[in-house]
């Protein structure tokens, strides 16, 4: 194995409790997601929906998610090992915000974004390119994620697939199967 790579949203990312969508137009959240309507035009709505500016909404949306910590400082412990990368079903702007917030292109090799790519997770090609941009093939690749779904179908691909459920959890994995 030469690369892991990270399901962003609830591995990376992680939801404050108690969690509520800030969007109910869930369709055009999605959309935006996948780069099917302009971002821009996405985030006019919510300005409109909410009555603040684009900035106090980027602030809004980051004040309700928190860093993995533990998970971060045990990745940047090991850099170099592997490579990594993480992929994101979001909104470029948001993703942007928390990159540069949480130094997170001091972690990541690569960086994927569903909505600048206009792919999102569970699309096979969203998972592939993240081996590519990385100089991979899908064998070489680990991709840890919460949801089952995304890990059947990286294995479908032939890469290595895990469910996150938490740093010590992966860390005896990896130590047992990977040498992580």
């Amino acid at each position: 194995m030469k690369a892991i790579i990270f399901d962003y949203g609830g591995v990376i990312a992680l939801h404050k409790e108690p969690y509520v969508p800030i969007y109910p137009d869930t369709e055009a959240w999605h959309q935006a997601e996948k780069g099917e309507i302009p971002e821009e035009e996405f985030w006019k709505r919510l300005e409109e929906y909410y009555h603040k500016t684009t900035a106090e909404l980027l602030q809004m949306l980051f004040d309700e998610r928190e860093l993995n910590k533990p998970w971060i400082e045990y990745s940047r412990a090991n850099k170099g090992k592997y490579k990594l990368a993480t992929i994101n079903n979001g909104l470029a702007k948001i993703l942007g915000k928390m990159i540069a917030e949480w130094n997170l292109n001091e972690v990541f090799d690569v960086i994927i974004c569903s909505a600048t790519e206009r792919l999102v997770k569970p699309d096979p090609k969203i998972f592939l390119l993240a081996c590519e941009r990385l100089g991979l093939k899908p064998e070489d690749c680990l991709f840890v994620s919460k949801k089952e779904s995304y890990v059947e179908v990286v294995q479908s691909l032939g890469m290595k697939g895990l469910v996150y459920e938490g740093l010590e959890e992966f860390k005896k994995h990896l130590s047992d199967e990977y040498k992580y």
